[in-house]
Parts: structure tokens; sequence; C-alpha cells
């Protein structure tokens, strides 16, 4: 029992020390939180391209050329052994791993390579595509339409985004916390509102955020346990090992608080730039969408002053010759003056 006890605890205390760490790192990371740097979007569609076409070919071919060099190496060792071994079978293996991991880096680096569309995923680039399309709208990559309905997508789960999660999944009680505590400043509300914001995101996602407790959870049952086992008959008379057990389980409390204290800020802080950054991109939207408007109207003029003209020009090729002779008479005398030839006569 006792090695038991010691085994829960042991794993107990690794697990909120790491837990601890955690907390540690997100406090010490705090200032790296931070929007990107604000770039063009023909920026941002060069560097994926480049990291599309140049970066991901050349590391999958160097993953794949790592597992054909040890297929190499395990055909060669199985030629030449006397003996069956593992190697024969490593080979094809080795072989399929490499060429199963060259198509999949492939595949998923060239996927969709230079479509606007797969870049405008959040209101960063979508700013970006939105300023783009504003200072010259007759080359715009993006409509600002396709635009306003990505950044509307993307606003559904502004929530999972500033917790850095990857599952698109709405939650009011969520959105309702962080938006409280994006709008707080100073040290003591934003500390609670983090801890409000970690435990509405373990009621919405359990799995991804119970661990800390879970740890917890294991330190203070392998606490008490080596505290009974420790104690023996004792147990009911001394008060040393019970003070002992509550005082590592206050530690163990105050860190497990601690990273969620961190993690929740964090998601607080990234979610107030989140919140700046849709306001911006909208207001980047409508400015696109104010010049785009622009243009169709300068258009729309042009083409109707076009069209009078060619209406015009077509009336007046379809009109019958006249007579352009202007004839004056003073007395005897008659002048005919031709507009055409610019030419007058006397008679």
């Amino acid at each position: 029992m006792e090695d038991v006890s010691a085994l829960l605890l042991g794993a107990g205390a690794l697990l909120v020390s790491l837990t601890s760490l955690l907390g540690i790192v997100e406090l010490a990371t705090i200032r790296t939180i931070r929007p990107p740097k604000q770039r063009t979007f023909s920026h941002i569609r060069h560097a994926a391209t480049q990291y599309q076409t140049i970066f991901a070919p050349a590391l999958a071919a160097l993953v794949s050329g790592l597992f054909v060099s040890l297929s190499a190496s395990f055909f060669y060792a199985s030629l030449t052994s006397e003996q069956d071994s593992w190697h024969q079978a490593a080979g094809p293996v080795a072989f399929i791993g490499g060429m199963v991991a060259l198509a999949a880096t492939l595949w998923s680096a060239l996927k969709s390579v230079g479509e606007p569309a797969e870049l405008a995923r959040d209101p960063f680039t979508i700013r970006a595509a939105a300023d783009e399309s504003a200072a010259n709208p007759r080359h715009r990559a993006l409509d600002p339409d396709f635009l306003t309905q990505q950044l509307d997508d993307w606003a559904k789960h502004i929530s999972t985004h500033s917790l850095n999660l990857s599952a698109k999944a709405s939650s009011p009680r969520l959105d309702q916390s962080l938006n409280r505590a994006a709008q707080e400043h100073g040290f003591w509300l934003p500390v609670l509102y983090s801890l409000d914001i970690y435990r509405a995101a373990l009621l919405e996602f359990p799995v991804r955020f119970s661990g800390p407790l879970l740890s917890f959870a294991l330190f203070a049952g392998g606490t008490v346990c080596f505290a009974v086992d420790f104690a023996g008959p004792e147990s009911t008379t001394s008060s040393r090992p019970w003070a002992a057990t509550a005082l590592f389980m206050t530690v163990g409390a105050a860190l497990t608080v601690f990273y969620c204290t961190t993690r929740g800020n964090r998601a607080r802080l990234w979610h107030r730039i989140h919140l700046v950054a849709l306001d911006d991109a909208r207001q980047a939207i409508d400015r696109a969408r104010a010049a785009h408007e622009s243009v169709a109207s300068e258009d729309a003029l042009l083409r109707r002053v076009l069209g009078s003209a060619d209406g015009f020009l077509q009336q007046k090729q379809g009109a019958p010759e006249t007579d352009t002779r202007v004839i004056f008479r003073l007395g005897r005398f008659r002048v005919s003056i031709d507009a055409d030839s610019s030419q007058g006569t006397f008679a």
C-alpha cells in the first residue's frame, strides 16, 4: 500500500509541477501577445506561395529521402546477412513510409496554392485584402461581399480562436466571459475574470481543459494516502500528518489556480486583440465597398455617355443630306456660299 501511495504522490507531484511550469511559461511569454505585423495582401500571397512551392516540397523531399536512405540500409543488411532478420521487412516498410510522408506533405502544402480565398481567413488577412481592394478597386483580388462573409464566419468562433483551439464551436457563455474580461484593466479584476474564462472553457471543452484539475486530484489523493500510511495507528491522535497534508494540498491547489489564471489571461488578451482586429477589418471592408461602388458608378456613367454618343453618331449617319448652300440677294446681285467647299459665287 505504501508503494501505491508513493507512486500516486510522485505522479501527482510531477503533473502538478509540470502544470506550474506551463503557468510560468504562460506568464513569461505574455509580452509576446500582440497582433501580427501588418502586411499587404500581395506580400501575404507571395510568402504563402513561396512556402507552398519551395519550403514545403524541400522539407518533404528531405523527410522522404531520410526514409529512403533507411530503407536502402535495411535492404543492404538483409542482402548481406546470412540469417533471416527483421531487416527484410523493415526495408519495404521504411520505403512505403517515405512515400506516404512525401505524398501527405505535398498534398497539404500544394492544396489550393495561390488561391487568395484560402488566405483571407482571419481579421488580419481580411483587412489586408480589403485595404488592397480599396486602393485598387479595378484589380481587386477578393470581393467585399466575400470578405464580409469570411469575417462573419470567423467571428462566430472568436472564442475558440482566442483560446487557440482548432475546434469550430460557438459558446454564448464563453463569449460573455471573454467580452467582459477583455474590457478590464489592472490586476485583481483581470485575475478573477481570467479564472472565470478558464471555468467557462472547462465547461465547454472538458476534455481539453480538465488536465490540471485531474493532476491536482491525483496529487491530493496520493498525499492523503501517503499521510494515512505514514501516520499508521497515530492518524487519529496526531494532527501533524494532516497538517502536512493540508499544506501540500494548498500548495498544489495554488499552483493549479496559477496555471488556470495565466491560461485564461492569455485568452483574455488575445480576445481583446481580436475585437480590435474585427472592427478594423469591418472598416476596411466598408472602404473597399465604397471604392467598388464609386468605380461602378463611374463605369455606369461612362457606359451611358458612350451609348449616347453612339446613338447620336448613328442618327447623324442616317440623316438625309441637306443643301448647305446659302444665297444672299442684293438688288440685282445674288451671292451663293457653299459650306462644303467654302467657296462663293456672284451672279
